[in-house]
Order: C-alpha cells, then sequence, then structure tokens
C-alpha cells in the first residue's frame, strides 16, 4: 500500500477531513489531498507529526512494504496543542497589562493636569501647632476633582487598576499551578 492510501485510510479512519488534517500540520487543503493522491510526499517534519497524529511508526508510512501499522517508538505524551497553552495565559497577562494600564494612565492624567491647572479653594497654612485657613488660586489634586467633579472617573481608574491587580495575581498563580482560594459555605476562604 502507498503512503497516499495509507494516509487516507488513516485520516477518515480517525474521521477527520482533510482540512482538519491540514489545519493540524499548518499546511494548506490541497497540501493533503496531493499526498493522498501520491502527487509529492511531505517533508521529514510533517511525516514526524503524521506519525504522533496516528499513532503509527513513521516506516508504516513511508514503507510501501508495510501492511500492518507498527506503534510509533516514542511515548504518546504530546500535547495537541502545546501554543494554545501559552496563548491562553498570555492572553490573561495581556488583559492584566491593558486593565491596569488604562486605570495607572487615567490616574496619572488626572493628577499631571491637577499640577498644571489652578482651581480656586482652600488654602491650608500650616505653622508649626498654628493651623491657617485662606482662599486662593492653588494646584491641588483633591480640590481640581472636587471642582471638575471628577471623583467618579478617579474611582473608575482605581476599579480598573484593581481588576488589573487581581488578573496579574490569577495569572501568576496559574502560572505556578495554584489555583485562587474558593470560599466556604460559611463565606470564609480556605486554603488561608
Amino acid at each position: 500500500m502507498k503512503f497516499g492510501e495509507k494516509l487516507q485510510k488513516l485520516r477518515r479512519g480517525a474521521g477527520m477531513s482533510q482540512e482538519e488534517l491540514a489545519g493540524r500540520l499548518e499546511v494548506s487543503r490541497q497540501a493533503v489531498s496531493r499526498w493522498e493522491l501520491d502527487g509529492t510526499l511531505p517533508d521529514a517534519g510533517r511525516v514526524a507529526e503524521l506519525s504522533r497524529i496516528f499513532s503509527v511508526s513513521a516506516d508504516y508510512l513511508l514503507k510501501d512494504e508495510l501492511e500492518t501499522p507498527e506503534p510509533p517508538a516514542f511515548p504518546q505524551e504530546f500535547p495537541e496543542r502545546p501554543a494554545a497553552k501559552r496563548t491562553a495565559g498570555r492572553g490573561m497577562l495581556i488583559a492584566a497589562a491593558i486593565t491596569g494600564g488604562l486605570g495607572a494612565l487615567g490616574m496619572l492624567v488626572i493628577a499631571v493636569l491637577s499640577s498644571m491647572i489652578a482651581v480656586y479653594g482652600t488654602i491650608v497654612i500650616r505653622n508649626g501647632g498654628n493651623v491657617r485657613y485662606t482662599s486662593g488660586w492653588t494646584y491641588s489634586f483633591t480640590q481640581f476633582v472636587e471642582k471638575y467633579r471628577l471623583w467618579a472617573l478617579v474611582g473608575i481608574f482605581g476599579v480598573l487598576i484593581a481588576v488589573g491587580l487581581l488578573l496579574f495575581w490569577s495569572w501568576f498563580d496559574k502560572r505556578r499551578g495554584k489555583k485562587p482560594p474558593a470560599a466556604g459555605a460559611d463565606g470564609n476562604l480556605s486554603g488561608r
């Protein structure tokens, strides 16, 4: 039996379409079709990947005289998509960076504006134990936020920073193999 016949038989036996197999091998569907029609042979790396996918030896795939599949010479403990796990963890890290970064950037913009735009408000002058209050132009974060009614934005940016930190903490714990603590029936966190 030729390579193309064997590949077609193994693919159909696994219930895979040519497109699915092509996706796993990161080649076009036409390449798989050419292999099955014995138009071309895949490169050595693809042959090794095919032997892993179908749990057969590369010898069985390449030698026409072998009619029955031989088990592969390597253990079958390969993950199907190791890159997918890394991408999922990377996505959480990116979400943490974006969320926390937006919150920090928003707070920074308000802080810079409050140091550049003077507002008319109460000035506290401390001289030893004496405290004197007067009115005038000042550069104050709280008075700037108060005058322009920015407390809601300060709160939103604070929440974004907190969410970013929680996402980062969750990503860090997953990376170390820990699960976040679960709340028990009494509402308290377990594992602490």
